[in-house]
């Protein structure tokens, strides 16, 4: 799953309210994970393009959780559901699902943690060395190692390991929080953030060194920017940078940054998910990006540096000795192992064999025998909106040697008739209570639970087989003698793609046998995740998107959403063969409402205004049956009981305080 760039803002009211939740959430800390299903949800007050509202039931509220600092959890796991998923049999009564409201940006249950509550939220160091080799499963093999180019979250996770960022925000806080390679948060208070939002200068810590002992100077800063902003260079994060119209560096250790105008996501560059900083020389000689050491073999100032990269297989790392914290890291190196899937990750993790296994998005029988074998689970909320992608272009058009082209609408999904009747045919409930558990609730919305100032109570969906036959009949799609649905001579007959995963091949069995009685023909076309989160050189890519109708994770990176509409939903960021399918608007939609939506929510400087505007973008998306959200996902990651100080945020890659992961004593 790519998780893609966005920018946090400054709330103060809102900030409060998500505290507020917060204290609410740690009420519930003896409720175990699957009661998680019986958290309230508000009513939505209306429902898109439907002209009765069936009987609704409310969306579980998330599973969020926490520990204490430099402590795992050690209660008994909770009780989960042994149940797979079974395809619907016949018409299902009509059902919707409402957006939930209900969110814990903290609670803790049993057998699971996530982000320390302690002072230091990177952790503590107590000496360099001497732990051995820390074995992790990313199943989903890295492809390349730097996150400003990357696809796939596995791709940044791994150069997270080596790249650091200014600052990040740990999971109770909407805004920067944690220094890094900054020595502090700029604020008003200090005079490094200007009060109207025009520029921000950042302090750096003295004496950091880059991997090769050279020092970490705010050249670097600036040439990061510089080599984003490039557009031969294809930059997965220039979204995040795209405001800033200057960098000065009057000495080593300070960077201004002034934007193009009032900026209320002063701190989009440089932070959390968008934020590594690279070097200024490896940047200089990079002149193949394709293939160059800055994407291969970055150079870092993180605790540890590459010993040995094969891309899609396995990444070796060994301590970096210029690393600045001399009590830090605890282990002496890294081994990272690609391939497999989640179910392998889950046992392999079970027995022993890792330490740590990422993204287990498995059936909840398989979550409860990794807790019942005494390992730990790290539920974090926010992990991302599994959702349907819609292909507004024809993939099975050329035009000029371009499949998917812009300019080759669908014939059928162009019409939002067509695309509501898609929602009607997805069983949410049933999805998320036998294929996710405690690890993810029914949705209508695209953007996540957390922050809950921006998760909306307008929206409805539901599973309603009755009510898309209808629609698709509306829509002059006839039945023919073989029951596929057709209109102007061209069937409907779909190609369905995700990546290879026991879970979404669920979803999608669930999803088929329900299209099936509409008139529709789903062909399933799945691709190794190495392929479908892989470079978009290969055609079964997502990110190329040459299928009608896809299937993955996205998560919006921070607490503000911003760069996630800007990046993921408006013109300019159109995936096609013109710009190498680098835009992360993968599904070609255009809308210059939606456009003129994100773009005043750029101007504006309000949070609580901002907040709004963003509900409303999401709501526009939702209604208009843009993209179909279905579960709201916590990540999910498995580690041994008495490895510590993982401290999981939703804004930041798992590894990005993996220096102080350490065994506890």
């Amino acid at each position: 799953m790519r998780t893609l760039s966005t920018s946090p803002i400054v709330r103060t009211s809102s900030i409060q309210r998500w505290r507020q939740a917060t204290s609410l959430a740690l009420l519930g800390l003896i409720v175990p994970m699957l009661l998680a299903a019986c958290g309230g949800a508000n009513s939505a007050t209306s429902t898109p393009a439907a002209a009765t509202k069936p009987a609704a039931t409310t969306a579980p509220a998330a599973a969020a959780t926490t520990a204490p600092a430099a402590a795992a959890a050690t209660s008994a796991p909770a009780a989960t559901s042994a149940s797979a998923a079974s395809a619907p049999a016949g018409t299902k009564p009509a059902a919707s699902t409402t957006a939930s409201s209900t969110t814990a940006a903290s609670s803790t249950t049993a057998g699971t943690t996530t982000a320390s509550t302690g002072a230091n939220l990177r952790g503590t160091g107590t000496k360099r060395g001497g732990g051995g080799t820390l074995h992790l499963l990313f199943w989903q093999a890295p492809t390349v190692l730097n996150v400003h180019i990357a696809q796939g979250t596995k791709d940044d996770d791994a150069s997270a390991i080596v790249l650091e960022t200014l600052a990040t925000i740990s999971l109770k806080s909407a805004t920067p929080d944690v220094p890094i390679l900054a020595k502090e948060i700029p604020s008003t208070a200090n005079g490094e953030l200007a009060a109207d939002g025009t520029s921000v200068t950042w302090k750096l810590l003295p004496g950091v060194k880059w991997s090769d002992g050279t020092p970490f100077t705010s050249d670097d800063v600036k040439a990061t920017w510089q080599f984003i902003m490039k557009p031969e260079n294809g930059a997965t994060t220039s979204a995040a940078y795209a405001n800033i119209t200057a960098i000065d560096t009057p000495d080593p250790t300070t960077a201004k940054i002034t934007f193009k105008g009032a900026t209320p996501v002063w701190y989009a560059a440089f932070i959390g998910q968008n934020g590594p900083v690279m070097q200024k020389a490896q940047i200089d000689k990079c002149t193949d990006v394709k293939n160059c050491d800055l994407i291969n073999n970055p150079i870092g100032t993180g605790a540890f540096k590459v010993k040995s990269f094969t891309p899609g297989d396995n990444v070796q790392y060994v301590i970096n000795d210029n690393f600045r914290d001399p009590n830090a890291p605890y282990y002496d190196a890294i081994d990272m192992k690609g391939g497999g899937d989640a179910g392998t990750a889950a046992k392999a993790l079970q027995t022993g064999q890792v330490d740590f296994a990422w993204n287990l998005q498995v059936t909840p029988d398989i979550l409860k025998q990794v807790t019942d074998a005494g390992k730990e689970l790290n539920l974090t909320p926010g992990g991302g909106t599994e959702r349907v992608l819609i292909n507004f272009s024809d993939p099975n058009k050329d035009v000029n040697g371009e499949k998917s082209s812009p300019q080759a609408p669908h014939p059928a999904f162009t019409d939002p008739k067509v695309r509501e009747a898609l929602s009607w045919l997805m069983d949410r409930d049933a999805m998320a209570k036998n294929l996710y558990g405690p690890a993810g609730n029914a949705t209508c919305n695209i953007l996540p639970s957390v922050p809950p100032q921006t998760s909306s109570k307008n929206t409805t969906c539901g599973y309603d087989v009755a009510k898309a036959n209808a629609l698709l009949d509306q829509a002059g799609w006839v039945k023919g003698s073989d029951g596929i649905r057709t209109k102007n001579g061209v069937k409907m007959q779909f190609t369905f793609s995700t990546s290879v995963n026991a879970v979404r091949e669920k979803e999608e069995q669930v999803m088929k046998q329900s299209f099936q009685q509409a008139g529709i023909v789903l062909d399933l076309k799945n691709a190794d995740a190495g392929v479908f989160f892989g470079q978009p050189t290969n055609p079964d890519a997502a990110s190329r998107f040459e299928k009608d109708l896809e299937m993955f994770t996205q998560s919006t990176g921070s607490p503000d959403s911003e760069a996630y509409f800007l990046n993921t939903f408006t013109t300019s960021q159109i995936a096609q063969k013109s710009n190498g399918w680098k835009g992360s608007n993968y599904a070609r939609w255009s809308d210059p409402k939606f456009d003129d939506m994100v773009t005043q929510l750029s101007k504006e400087l309000n949070p609580d205004k901002r907040a709004q505007i963003e509900t409303q973008l999401n709501d526009y998306l939702i209604t208009n049956f843009v993209t179909l959200p279905l579960i709201d996902r916590s990540s999910v990651d498995g580690r041994r009981a008495d490895l510590i100080n993982t401290n999981p945020t939703p804004w930041d890659w798992n590894t990005w305080n993996i220096a102080y992961w350490q065994l506890k004593k």
